[in-house]
């Protein structure tokens, strides 16, 4: 099969390396695999696997305006049609709200296209001028597919056969790199991604910070970048904890910095399917998450490889660290439970799935015309 992707860019992220995975999976599988970008090559955090074909449009601008003036911006969604045409695919998968709503409009009829959601629509509202073309568009796509089921959801507005939920794989390669902690002589907890208010790393520091001065011996690592780093760093000491923190920044191996830590932790406001809780697990880890309506409660498994906690909940998400912070043998008994995550997500399987989907839409279309 013949299959491009569209997203926004290859830059950090969980949609990101999602489309990396996939393409990865598919083209082991011996299918053509195209990625189409709608920024450029100066964005990109992942590497496409060898075989892939890219093309990087860069034609973003101010992504807003390509729906808000569609009048004026035609000439954008020419180039991306033309783009995808050029692939000369059997279906396209594109990620992300705005980029599928683009894409839908890019194709029309001429291709289909599966337009793949990556976060909670519920929860992050993309204003009234996207949500009413998402609402629109989107019937026009061969299938919605959600990452989680809380995701799916949202969309009970769209027929139950135009909608499936894949979740994210997992890969079982990890290269095993290294990374010096600042403090080899302290428990880390780990906590990775974007700062953003989504992720709620304001809400973990305030819980780290309730229980901290009981743990001198701990540490709180937090791996990512983002638009509210500066204000974090000024809170951690606001709340008198700078000295337990460490922000990483941005890592090419975010693994070996999880491997070096005790403990996985997440104040998540809201979420899709998110990879931080499957590379933790992945990293043998055990984890807390707040229960946001979808995706930590599809990973971890309560008592089993983690605990989950209500979102918001600052004085749950204290107790909850503080239990494992404490208990070194409940720490251990959930991180050997943690690598089946593997089993339940990983690539293989995932790909099988995904694989299903694309056959099937491709026959159905194959057979009407």
């Amino acid at each position: 099969m013949r299959i491009t992707f569209v997203t926004p860019s290859l830059a950090c992220g969980g949609a990101e390396r999602c489309v990396t995975l996939l393409a990865r999976g598919l083209l082991q599988r011996g299918h053509d695999i195209s990625v189409v970008t709608i920024h450029g090559e100066e964005q990109d955090f992942f590497q496409l696997p060898q075989g892939t074909n890219r093309l990087a449009l860069g034609i973003d601008g101010d992504s807003a305006t390509v729906v808000h003036g569609l009048a004026n911006n035609l000439r954008r969604l020419k180039v991306l049609r033309n783009s995808i045409k050029s692939t000369q695919p059997d279906i396209v998968i594109s990620h992300i709200h705005r980029t599928n709503i683009i894409t839908i409009l890019a194709v029309g009829q001429a291709l289909p296209v599966i337009a793949v959601e990556h976060n909670d629509p519920g929860m992050n509202p993309l204003g009234k001028i996207w949500d009413t073309l998402r609402r629109r568009t989107y019937p026009r796509a061969q299938r919605i597919v959600s990452v989680s089921r809380g995701v799916d959801e949202y969309f009970s507005w769209l027929a139950k056969e135009q909608r499936a939920i894949i979740h994210n794989p997992i890969e079982n390669n990890h290269e095993r790199g290294s990374f010096t902690v600042p403090d080899p002589e302290r428990n880390w907890i780990g906590s990775m991604g974007r700062l953003t208010p989504q992720k709620g790393f304001d809400l973990l520091l305030t819980a780290f910070a309730g229980i901290a001065r009981f743990y001198p011996d701990w540490g709180l690592l937090i791996i990512g970048d983002g638009e509210l780093r500066e204000g974090l760093e000024e809170l951690a000491r606001t709340l008198g904890v700078s000295s337990q923190v460490t922000f990483a920044g941005r890592l090419a191996d975010p693994h070996a910095a999880l491997r070096a830590c005790k403990l996985f932790v997440m104040g998540s406001r809201f979420e899709g399917f998110p990879y931080a809780a499957l590379e933790a697990l992945a990293n043998g880890l055990p984890v807390v998450y707040t229960n946001c309506p979808s995706g930590p409660r599809e990973i971890i498994r309560p008592e089993v490889d983690g605990l989950l906690v209500p979102p918001g909940n600052i004085t749950a998400l204290s107790a909850a660290m503080d239990r494992l912070m404490s208990n070194k043998e409940e720490r251990e008994r959930f991180a050997a439970q943690a690598p089946a995550v593997f089993d339940r997500f990983g690539l293989d399987r995932i790909i099988a799935q995904w694989e299903a989907l694309v056959a099937s839409i491709i026959s159905a279309n194959r057979s009407i015309d």
